[in-house]
């Protein structure tokens, strides 16, 4: 069981449950600039609870993203960058004294359920460059690319992203057990990026219902360590991150030994998990 490392859970979530309204586009990366505190309360919470590994609120801190807002792109790269740096600061300081690693959570540039919105290759390389740059100045201990649902910008983010000296993780985002929600296959996928160094394979924010259905297949193609992070939301998952009908501590354990039986040693939570979640993991698993 000592093998078995945990992840932490939802951070949106977690800023939802304060009353906190997260707006469109910039989502939880509102939250570093109005209330860093508050990011650095729930990386407090999940390490407490058990986690080995806190992933950065940066899942939406781009250029890109705060443009939709409005800004003009010089003061959106300003507004994007001091969001990120407050992101680090804030997991930098809940992590000091322990041996909790940092995740710099990279996710795709457009709408993670809306993989054909990706904007090619030659927009996307800029915009990867800027950001997994902004993430080594701040110090991360490992990239995790979240929520990944087309091969293109995979592998356009693997291709920059290895330039670093530090391991890449893989997060994948399902259509259905046998594919990506671009619609190609797991397999392809795996077999695209097979010339590149992946430490970790995990899938995220899929249902507790797809991830179970999806970890044959993972399993029948990839050799390495892998692990799984589910949205605990019922159904396919919600584009603002709000869920209405939740899964059960149960069935959130249950995937999780499942998952363990077949071989995981990464489990965490996605959207709609807290530190409860974590706890149970941790106490069952640590």
């Amino acid at each position: 069981m000592s093998s078995i490392k945990i992840l932490d859970g939802g951070m949106g979530t977690e800023i939802i449950a304060q009353g906190i309204k997260l707006p469109n586009f910039i989502w939880s990366a509102h939250t570093n600039l109005q209330n860093p505190s508050l990011i650095y309360d729930i990386h407090k919470k999940y390490i407490d609870a058990g986690s080995d590994f806190i992933t950065t609120n940066t899942f939406r801190t781009t250029t890109r993203s705060y443009m939709k807002n409005g800004l003009a792109e010089n003061e959106a790269r300003k507004q994007a960058f001091h969001s990120l740096s407050n992101a680090l600061k804030m997991a930098h300081k809940a992590r000091e004294n322990t041996k909790v690693k940092i995740l710099g959570s990279i996710a795709p540039l457009e709408d993670c359920y809306s993989p054909l919105d990706y904007p090619g290759d030659q927009k996307a390389e800029r915009e990867i460059l800027e950001l997994s740059e902004w993430l080594i100045e701040k110090q991360v201990d490992i990239f995790i690319l979240e929520t990944m649902n087309n091969l293109s910008e995979i592998l356009m983010y693997l291709k920059i992203i290895s330039q670093y000296n530090i391991p890449i993780w893989l997060s994948l985002n399902l259509s259905d057990k046998y594919s990506i929600l671009s619609g190609e296959n797991i397999s392809d996928v795996l077999a695209s990026i097979s010339g590149y160094s992946i430490d970790k394979l995990l899938l995220n924010c899929n249902s507790i219902a797809d991830t179970l259905e999806a970890m044959p297949t993972l399993t029948n193609y990839w050799s390495g360590e892998w692990g799984i992070y589910p949205n605990l939301g019922l159904g396919k998952p919600s584009a603002n991150g709000v869920i209405s009908e939740f899964s059960s501590f149960d069935d959130f354990l249950d995937i999780a030994i499942k998952a363990v039986d077949m071989g995981a040693t990464i489990l965490g939570g996605c959207c709609g998990s807290n530190a409860q979640h974590i706890q149970l993991l941790s106490e069952k698993f640590k």
